[in-house]
């Protein structure tokens, strides 16, 4: 087991954190981020409207983010952006519009800390029409072509610094009494650093003919957060991704419930293989108990030896992945513990905090099978939700600090991020 040391930041980095923290509250007030963008759907019933039924959206977003590496590399910079945009209503309930533009500007980023990836590389803004989508809605099916969001495993928004991932694509969504499915061809993919939109065989790594990725998904809503879920992602010359996970809430008594969960996602290069031969897997299973304002969490993974688990098209799904490591090393074995608190019922309403530790073992190289180090993560959280009548009403105040140690390694890496949040209604 790896556990890392707590070394404090230097003072002089305190104080300018705590400079940037009561800039932050000065340059945020509004109402709880709820959502990346826009999507083909519904519009609230209640709410502001622009002329001719239009509803706008409007998220502002500042990030501060300070990482020292393993090797001792800094990477910082502080940015302030967001979203805004429209989506029309429903013309003769069958065509809607949409579109949003990104924005992560720059406050702070010196050129030797570049890397965050809260900007672009060289530390520079970023401004993006990260959505321009058409829809079309009929017998139940909504289609939709261009620019947009797409939240599956494997492909997500990646909503983790200031602007999230977004995918030039063709889908179609639908539901179905307690099932809702959902499939399309994706093109192009926005990673969250850049302005650009790049073809998904190269954003897997590939260097040869320009392809796209082929989806489908379903889950099977079958109890309050009970579910089984299945999604098919084929990629077009470079690999296949399988999924499946779910599921199964056990309510012990009326204040303690038990959730067990389960995931597999075997990988396999295909076609030309464009990133090289292989074939892997990822296995993951987690306990989840739940008692009045605590939650404990205990999520153990395992790798295939074969290679590592690609995620280049969003968030890994493993039920280990941390804010700096996600446990997918060829042959890695690893297991995680976390405890989140709400303190709503203990006096400060609006606040939650987790801690969390993983480990990991048995690392291999998957091109010689040589061992490598064992590593560890440990991860702090704490979210503030400020309420109504509080002058600040909805201001979302989020500071992540994470360790992560590595054997071997002359010292640890050590990564703080500040966040703060605002969607503001019409």
């Amino acid at each position: 087991m790896i556990l890392p040391p707590m070394a404090p930041f230097a003072s002089s980095r305190a104080g300018r954190l705590a400079g940037l923290a009561g800039a932050l509250c000065v340059l945020l007030t509004g109402s709880l981020a709820s959502a990346q963008g826009i999507d083909a759907g519904d519009l609230a019933k209640e709410g502001y409207k622009l002329p001719g039924g239009f509803e706008p959206v409007l998220h502002l977003r500042t990030f501060y983010y300070d990482q020292v590496d393993l090797a001792g590399k800094p990477s910082e910079a502080w940015a302030l952006g967001g979203w805004a945009g429209v989506r029309s209503p429903w013309w003769g309930d069958l065509f809607q519009l949409g579109i949003v533009g990104y924005a992560s500007l720059k406050l702070y980023g010196p050129l030797d800390k570049d890397g965050t990836k809260l900007l672009a590389p060289g530390q520079e803004s970023i401004v993006v029409l990260g959505e321009v989508f058409g829809a079309v809605r009929l017998l139940g099916q909504t289609a939709t072509a261009g620019r947009q969001l797409i939240d599956r495993p494997f492909i997500d928004p990646h909503d983790v610094r200031m602007v999230p991932a977004t995918f030039e694509a063709y889908t179609v969504k639908g539901s179905v009494d307690t099932m809702s499915y959902t499939g399309g061809y994706i093109t192009k993919k926005k990673n969250r650093e850049s302005e650009n939109f790049v073809w998904m065989s190269e954003i897997a790594g590939g260097t040869g003919e320009h392809k796209g990725l082929v989806y489908a998904g379903g889950t099977w809503n079958f109890a309050r957060n009970g579910y089984v879920r299945m999604d098919e992602q084929y990629g077009v010359d470079t690999f296949n991704t399988f999924y499946v996970d779910g599921k199964v809430p056990i309510a012990i008594d009326d204040k303690t419930a038990l959730t067990l969960a389960a995931q597999y996602y075997p990988q396999t290069s295909v076609g030309a293989q464009q990133i090289g031969s292989f074939s892997t897997y990822g296995l993951g299973l987690q306990a989840v108990i739940a008692n009045g304002p605590v939650t404990a969490q205990l999520s153990f993974a395992q790798t295939g030896k074969g290679y590592d688990t690609q995620s280049p098209f969003g968030d890994h799904v493993s039920y280990l992945a941390s804010q700096m490591l996600d446990f997918n090393t060829a042959g890695e074995r690893a297991w995680g513990l976390r405890v989140r608190v709400s303190f709503a019922t203990l006096g400060a309403p609006g606040l939650t905090a987790l801690v969390q530790h993983n480990a990991g073992s048995q690392r291999v190289n998957s091109t010689n099978g040589s061992a490598l180090p064992n590593r560890g993560e440990t991860d702090f959280r704490a979210d503030y939700l400020f309420g109504k009548g509080t002058g600040l009403e909805g201001l979302v105040a989020t500071l992540r600090y994470a360790v992560m140690t590595q054997d071997g390694s002359p010292q640890s890496q050590k990564n703080l991020r500040a966040i703060l949040n605002y969607e503001v209604k019409f």
